[in-house]
């Protein structure tokens, strides 16, 4: 027996007005792109009535692949204006990236709630019901739009990018061996001025055990050394030969030294085979360099590229 349908033209049209502006707003969030309010709104009323559209014109063309598609175009640049190609195809996909992820979160509540779901259509993200709505769906919709537009973009780069830059790397002074996790750090382009080797700056905190006392005395009481203190101290010692000063400049501070030591090597630990580093410095900060302790040492880029392989 065929199931008759009840479908309120007021209430699909306001349930894809409001699922389109909030898939327009958390991809413009996520991707960055530039827009407005109104831009938004004009937006997703088209795509609202391209819904109604669907229900009016059953088996028409609008129902095709191309249709869609061309259609997903059109709602991207009235939501974000004129781009390059490249920004056209890049808001394209941030925009069906969060399609689907509210799709998704949808579904999952059908079938948690339900077992089975009811009869709908999901086209882009033009959603249209063909049947009750229950508020536990729109509610898992609108969740994952809201998620991803507020703290998408800043999750994935915090961690996923984070994670494809760290990498392990094992410091050598003579027969002491320091594991570390470092962070590629892009922005560090600290060299020392004399041999022109790359520096990768470590926290002291981490290399205070491979350090004499005389060293660990100054950062202790000082907590920023005083680098002349540091070279009368170690005369003559064997760490001597090892101490280059590092000029730098940051933020709030023109003009900064930075203790560098040179060990003997690092061991950068890759997925085909740890790789030796001879021509680098090790620059000892006093400061922690991760506020949750994810890395504790910033790899020069240049490093990766100066390896001799084993």
């Amino acid at each position: 027996m065929q199931q008759d349908f009840v479908v309120y033209v007021d209430v699909v049209f306001f349930i894809n007005l409001v699922m389109d502006y909030l898939i327009l707003w958390a991809a413009a969030r996520f991707g960055q792109l530039k827009t407005n309010f109104l831009r938004l709104l004009v937006s997703a009323t088209a795509g609202a009535v391209y819904s109604l559209a669907l229900l009016a014109l059953e088996n028409s063309v609008l129902y095709s692949v191309f249709a869609r598609f061309l259609f997903s175009l059109v709602m991207v640049v009235l939501a974000y204006g004129r781009l390059p190609l490249r920004g056209l195809l890049q808001a394209v996909g941030y925009f069906y990236l969060v399609t689907f992820v509210t799709g998704g979160a949808m579904l999952g509540a059908i079938y948690f709630a339900n077992g089975s779901p009811e009869a709908y259509t999901a086209m882009n993200s033009l959603v249209v019901f063909l049947s009750n709505v229950r508020y536990t769906w729109l509610l898992a919709a609108v969740s994952a739009a809201l998620i991803v537009g507020r703290w998408g973009a800043a999750v994935i780069k915090k961690n996923f990018f984070r994670s494809i830059l760290r990498v392990p790397v094992i410091i050598c002074f003579g027969n002491d061996r320091l594991p570390v996790e470092a962070l590629i750090d892009t922005g560090n382009q600290l060299r020392d001025p004399l041999s022109k080797r790359p520096v990768m700056i470590v926290e002291y905190s981490l290399l205070k055990s491979l350090l004499p006392q005389e060293l660990q005395s100054i950062f202790e009481r000082n907590g920023e050394p005083d680098l002349q203190q540091v070279v009368t101290k170690l005369a003559g010692s064997p760490w001597a030969a090892r101490v280059r000063m590092i000029p730098f400049t940051s933020i709030g501070r023109n003009k900064g030294m930075l203790l560098g030591l040179r060990p003997d090597e690092i061991i950068v630990v890759t997925e085909d085979k740890p790789v030796r580093v001879r021509d680098v410095v090790v620059g000892v900060y006093h400061k922690r360099l991760s506020q949750d302790g994810g890395y504790r040492a910033l790899l020069h880029p240049d490093i990766l590229q100066t390896t001799i392989g084993i």
